[in-house]
């Protein structure tokens, strides 16, 4: 049996680097980027350590922080250490990657497209108001489905066997949907899906007639 079979099914997130950004540490630190170079003047000890955690690949930045704050707990409730990280990577943001799991199981990965990327998940989930267009899914033969569109400034990518379950949460679909291991999608991670799936800019308004507009 798979570890993450074993993992309790709750919802986790984590912070990367894109794939094709490097680190130069060093008294200035360097980011190389698809849009040149940021130069970090001293960074702290606190952002460094994330910086080299995240060029991994994805992290809990809880293990760089104790009580490090999920996308749902207010400003008001953060510690110092929290918050001067937070503060730390806010100008980063165009080359960091969320991601959702189920337990140890990958889930949902938010990518930054552009220098003008900017990612804020609202603290409350959204209504039912909203949900992904068919026009922004893209389904690839063999592969998970994958949101976007032209001109968007994120890419979602829906991983394992409980993306089918999550996209028809995010597409508004109604009921109680299951893994294949028949066992339901947490609400935490349902809700935390469409929070992230609105700072993407991938939740759109649905008119009367049930079309949604992006």
């Amino acid at each position: 049996m798979r570890i993450d079979r074993l993992a309790a099914r709750e919802l986790g997130e984590f912070w990367s680097l894109r794939e094709d950004v490097t680190v130069l540490f060093g008294q200035s630190t360097v980011l190389r980027t698809p849009w040149g170079e940021l130069h970090l003047e001293r960074p702290g000890t606190l952002l460094c350590e994330a910086l080299r955690r995240m060029q991994l690949g994805p992290v809990s930045l809880a293990n760089v922080v104790p009580g490090f704050p999920g996308y749902d707990v207010p400003e008001d409730e953060w510690n110092e250490a929290s918050r001067e990280l937070l503060d730390a990577l806010a100008p980063l943001q165009h080359v960091i990657v969320r991601h959702l799991a189920i337990g140890a199981s990958p889930l949902l990965s938010v990518i930054p497209l552009s220098p003008r990327a900017s990612f804020r998940p609202p603290p409350v989930a959204p209504g039912g108001e909203l949900r992904v267009p068919k026009e922004a899914v893209l389904r690839r033969p063999g592969r998970d489905p994958v949101l976007s569109y032209e001109g968007c400034d994120h890419r979602i990518e829906l991983h394992g066997p409980d993306a089918p379950r999550l996209l028809l949460h995010l597409q508004g679909g109604k009921g109680d949907f299951r893994s294949p291991l028949d066992v339901p999608l947490p609400g935490t991670v349902v809700r935390a899906a469409r929070a992230y799936a609105v700072a993407a800019g991938m939740l759109s308004a649905v008119d009367l007639k049930g079309a949604a507009r992006l």
